[in-house]
């Protein structure tokens, strides 16, 4: 992951693995897992990159169908500036946020 700093190559590494504290914290908290409040359908990685309506405005360049095909694809600049633009990059990044995630209002976003 050439040309990425050290804080966007962690959020990249968990987006990959889709797996983070947005969507996953459910798991630990006991709660249920986060619906998607546009969708109404699973808050999942995939959901937010490649499927969400609410940010098809936002997704100009991503024209690809799975996680795979997007990370070999599209330039990780175009990836970490979309997350940022969906106001999430914090989110993904923080390992450990349940201060946030007690404020955090996935609503907010639609």
């Amino acid at each position: 992951m050439s040309g990425l700093n050290w804080r966007d190559s962690v959020v990249i590494n968990r987006l990959q693995i889709v797996h983070t504290c947005l969507t996953h914290y459910y798991l630990l908290s006991g709660e249920d897992q986060p619906e998607c409040a546009h969708c109404k359908c699973p808050l999942t990685v995939k959901h937010l990159l490649l499927e969400c309506a609410a940010f098809n405005n936002i997704r100009l360049n991503f024209t690809v169908s799975a996680m795979k095909e997007l990370f070999d694809t599209v330039d990780m600049r175009h990836i970490i500036n979309f997350i940022k633009d969906i106001s999430i990059f914090i989110i993904v990044f923080n390992l450990l946020v349940s201060f946030q995630l007690q404020s955090f209002d996935i609503t907010n976003f639609f």
